[in-house]
């Protein structure tokens, strides 16, 4: 069965889901842009290793690493953009339904 032959409830709660799927997403991505510094600058002072640096890396970067970057952080935050467009769309519609 099609989403449209669904009842409002239904498709209520297939956009509650669809936000909570959306707001995951969204809640790791920001955690991995925080953890991965934090891990390694921890690494760095605990591990006895050469400090870290972001110039460094930098330096390193190629487009291609600056692409898959942009490809693997971007991915997961347009999944999420879209899945809580359809979510709000999906609430419009309950909303326009109901008496």
């Amino acid at each position: 069965m099609k989403l449209n032959d669904r009842s409002p409830k239904s498709k209520e709660k297939f956009a509650d889901s669809l936000m909570a799927v959306a707001n995951t997403i969204h809640g790791a991505v920001l955690v991995s842009i925080f953890v991965f510094p934090l891990t390694a600058f921890l690494t760095a002072i605990f591990g006895n290793q050469e400090p870290f640096s972001f110039i460094a890396i930098i330096r390193r970067m190629t487009w291609a690493n600056v692409g898959l970057f942009a490809l693997v952080y971007l991915l997961p935050i347009l999944a999420g953009v879209k899945a809580k467009e359809k979510a709000m769309d999906l609430y419009d519609e309950v909303a326009k339904s109901s008496p």
